[in-house]
């Protein structure tokens, strides 16, 4: 079994990259309608790297791994929840958590 290890200040960051994707995907999708002197390409282009970045580790995951961090991080459900309501087990809940934030993490160069 891998171990999916990071450093707790780039286990934070990629998290919230992670709970903020859809909000980021829609706020970019508006700052590219309006793509006035008040935005800079420079910020474009970060926005929609990261975006990309994400959307990359998200294609390398099988189906089931995509339901489940749907389920985490886009629908932002707890443990208890996913519990409760999707019948996932704790163990699946953070394997998949870890394997996300680890494979994000190389994605970005953080690791």
């Amino acid at each position: 079994m891998t171990k999916y290890k990071l450093p707790l200040h780039v286990k934070n960051y990629v998290k919230c990259e992670l709970y903020n994707f859809y909000k980021n995907k829609i706020l970019l999708k508006d700052l590219q309608k309006q793509k006035e002197n008040e935005i800079t390409t420079r910020t474009l282009l970060i926005a929609t790297h990261k975006i990309n970045m994400i959307e990359n580790v998200i294609n390398k995951l099988n189906k089931e791994e995509k339901e489940l961090v749907e389920i985490i991080f886009f629908n932002k459900t707890n443990q208890v929840k996913a519990e409760i309501y999707y019948y996932i087990s704790k163990d699946a809940y953070y394997n998949i958590m870890n394997k996300m934030l680890y494979l994000t993490a190389l994605e970005f160069d953080l690791i």
